[in-house]
């Protein structure tokens, strides 16, 4: 298993000018592709285009390895991005990796390989650094007004709960607890049985006490944090909800609400 490997150093952006950029996640569950164009005067960036892929990195082989097919389907899914990033004129392409690439033996050899077929640099980052640039990419889409806010992303191989507010994260954990990664390990019927779902459960709650206790730890005294969800489980949620509840589901769910008693329903 490899910690974090920066394969590539990402240069800041020193000049005055507007430049597009690109950026790919590569998830446990699936691949995402995002480019956008950076105005330094503004203080948000406009979205160019945006592609994802469901290549489940995180089904892998026994022992850990990413699956020789998997990696060829992922492989394929970054040149397919790199062209539409080029054809954009992206200036730069960042690339980051998590979960199940940061966990497999064969990890660092299938960033190497990356690397070899498509001159594309992979950067590995730690769960902790995940959860950092989870905290900034919702500071940087929605005001926090010197509140606190509990920030909670689930994904295919780990979960990351963050307490932050506009000046700083106070706390950022990163757990093995994923969509994908629980199905594979615990989900033997479908629907999911009694039994199962009560395990499942326990288990995840066992996995979750430590940092939400720390989290909740560093809540001030008459603090009534909002919580965030981002990542397509909540997405899906979100989806759920707004069918149950209007009969559709809007174009964009950012900054879509509802209440803990309702999530509580769906769940």
């Amino acid at each position: 298993m490899v910690t974090s490997v920066p394969l590539v150093k990402i240069p800041l952006i020193s000049d005055n000018r507007e430049q597009i950029l690109a950026a790919i996640d590569m998830g446990t569950n699936s691949l995402h592709l995002v480019v956008v164009k950076i105005d330094p005067t503004l203080p948000a960036f406009t979205i160019i285009d945006r592609d994802k892929e469901t290549v489940r990195l995180g089904d892998c082989e026994v022992n850990g390895n990413l699956k020789a097919e998997v990696m060829n389907r992922a492989i394929a899914t970054l040149d397919r991005f790199q062209k539409i990033a080029k054809s954009a004129n992206a200036e730069q392409i960042i690339t980051v990796a998590t979960s199940a690439v940061r966990e497999a033996p064969n990890g660092t050899k299938f960033l190497n390989k990356i690397a070899d077929e498509l001159d594309l640099y992979v950067n590995l980052i730690s769960g902790q650094e995940e959860a950092r640039r989870i905290y900034l990419g919702v500071l940087s889409a929605m005001e926090f007004n010197n509140k606190p806010h509990v920030i909670i992303d689930i994904g295919g191989g780990s979960t990351e709960l963050i307490l932050g507010d506009g000046n700083a994260a106070r706390t950022l954990s990163s757990t093995k607890v994923g969509a994908v990664r629980l199905t594979k390990e615990f989900v033997t019927t479908d629907p999911i049985s009694k039994i199962e779902f009560a395990y499942l459960r326990a288990y995840i709650r066992g996995l979750l006490e430590r940092p939400t206790e720390e989290l909740l730890a560093n809540i001030q005294e008459g603090e009534k944090p909002k919580l965030v969800g981002t990542s397509g489980t909540i997405e899906a949620l979100a989806t759920i909800h707004a069918y149950e509840k209007f009969g559709n589901a809007p174009t964009s769910l950012a900054g879509y609400q509802f209440s803990l008693a309702e999530l509580e329903g769906l769940v």
